[in-house]
């Protein structure tokens, strides 16, 4: 009853997906799926990619399709808790919000710059946690309420297969999978120039003073471990860095003037600094 209940929601959602929309600068709210009688929010779609972002969860393919489609489910899931009455410990959920909050607050460094990044007051933030993490753990025990009674071992399924007329197996063609590394691989030009972008977008967003430079670095480098301090890689002499980079990096800068974008024979770099000459090269690894 259940699984059919879970698949007649399911047609519900692809009836009422009616659209997808990425976001736009002038519109505050709107409805992007609906999923039987509960719609799924514009807003609900960005948070959820910005904190995908801030967790580095990788997302294969336009987050404004998986995104939605990822709540959709889940929306599933908490429709067939209501049913089954499905509940969690009040304190369960509050420790892991609790852990989940000291946790931000120790890598972007204060309970200030939690608020920046997630453009929400602290007791705000910890609101919506609590209802993500109590909807996370009523998901999972319908889940596993869902599998409980399903007993099957490697036995059982080789002895179906060994039971079926041999003409009635399906043939599977051997598939491998291959990985190439290329030593001098050709970078697409649009390539290039989406990666100068978003580099000349974060620099501008520093320069207006809409967002700071270790903000940035955290949400954006690819760089582990000077992204969890912001950044900051100690300070550095021109003599451990490459010319090209030191030439550019190392130039005099101001608040409202970053140095150019440069590109070096180990990838694409923004040579935008903050702090010190260090935090120059960090830029690097934004993309």
């Amino acid at each position: 009853m259940k699984a059919k209940s879970i698949t007649t929601l399911a047609a519900l959602v692809i009836l009422g997906a009616a659209y997808v929309t990425a976001a736009t600068d002038n519109v505050a709210e709107e409805v992007a799926w609906v999923v039987g009688d509960q719609p799924i929010w514009k807003s609900e779609i960005e948070e959820a990619y910005q904190q995908m972002l801030y967790e580095r969860v990788p997302v294969n393919g336009d987050p404004y399709c998986i995104i939605p489609e990822q709540l959709a489910i889940e929306k599933l899931y908490l429709h067939q808790a209501d049913i089954d009455t499905v509940e969690v410990s009040d304190n369960m959920v509050m420790s892991q919000v609790d852990a989940m909050l000291n946790y931000y607050i120790a890598n972007l460094g204060s309970k200030e710059k939690v608020e920046q990044v997630f453009h929400k007051s602290l007791p705000a933030l910890r609101e919506q946690q609590i209802e993500v993490v109590k909807n996370r753990m009523r998901i999972s025990q319908v889940q596993q309420n869902l599998t409980s009674k399903i007993k099957i071992t490697p036995a059982d399924v080789r002895r179906y297969f060994d039971q079926l007329p041999k003409d009635s197996i399906p043939y599977v063609p051997t598939q491998v999978e291959v990985q190439i590394l290329t030593l001098r691989p050709s970078i697409p030009r649009q390539e290039i120039e989406d990666v100068k972008a978003r580099l000349r977008d974060y620099s501008d967003r520093i320069t207006r003073g809409e967002s700071d430079f270790s903000t940035l670095a955290i949400l954006y480098s690819q760089d582990p471990e000077s992204a969890s301090r912001g950044g900051e890689m100690d300070f550095a002499g021109r003599a451990q860095f490459v010319p090209e980079f030191s030439a550019v990096a190392l130039t005099s800068m101001t608040r409202k003037r970053f140095p150019r974008l440069s590109r070096l024979n180990m990838g694409s770099t923004s040579s935008s600094s903050s702090k010190n000459v260090a935090s120059a090269s960090k830029c690097a690894t934004f993309c």
